[in-house]
């Protein structure tokens, strides 16, 4: 798709999407009120980099509207959209000829895929299990895939970015790391809820 390749709108935001993730955005600068009214006329993607504290990462999340949600009488718009690929920026254009919204040419990432070792898994289990209160049965185990297990973890927008320049490996040392302290403070909420209960 020549979307994918070639230069697409920009819109930064402190915000980091993965395949899949919506969110709801209010569109109220004219800049990218331009951007977002032609993306939903001609049904093409635009690109959220992730605007850091003071600077703007070469990381981004295109994505596709899903809904506008409200238009309001003075222009203004609230829209969900949807996450359907990563990209790196190759070279940023502030603005184009007739065009008040900034755009670039990317680099699609493939898929944000990684296979998760047992330690992960079994920590996962773990943590689930506690929370749902019951045990992970057979027919349970999308709970336990891929996409689940990045949406358990719950990183924030910073460290999906350090997250996606990973290998395997790194990728699976982050998650055990953030799933156990994750397990310490549920246990701990547990203890509370049942000292709670008991006096």
């Amino acid at each position: 798709m020549k979307d994918r390749d070639n230069s697409i709108g920009l819109f930064p935001l402190r915000i980091f999407l993965f395949p899949g993730e919506q969110t709801t955005l209010h569109i109220y600068e004219p800049r990218y009120l331009q951007l977002i009214n032609e993306c939903n006329t001609k049904k093409t993607f635009f690109g959220i980099p992730f605007q850091g504290k003071t600077t703007l990462s070469e990381y981004g999340s295109m994505v596709k509207i899903i809904q506008v949600l409200k238009n309001y009488e003075n222009g203004e718009l609230d829209i969900l959209v949807e996450c359907i690929q990563n990209f790196k920026i190759n070279q940023f254009e502030a603005k184009k000829e007739n065009k008040l919204y900034p755009s670039g040419t990317i680099a699609v990432i493939k898929d944000v895929i990684f296979t998760p070792d047992e330690t992960l898994l079994e920590q996962v289990t773990q943590y689930l299990k506690l929370l749902l209160d019951k045990d992970i049965t057979n027919d349970m185990s999308d709970l336990l895939s891929e996409k689940n297990i990045i949406n358990v973890v719950n990183l924030t927008d910073d460290e999906k970015i350090k997250f996606l320049r990973y290998n395997n490996d790194k990728k699976n040392d982050f998650l055990n790391r953030k799933i156990k302290f994750m397990l310490i403070l549920l246990r701990q909420e547990k203890k509370v809820e049942q000292n709670f209960y008991l006096n």
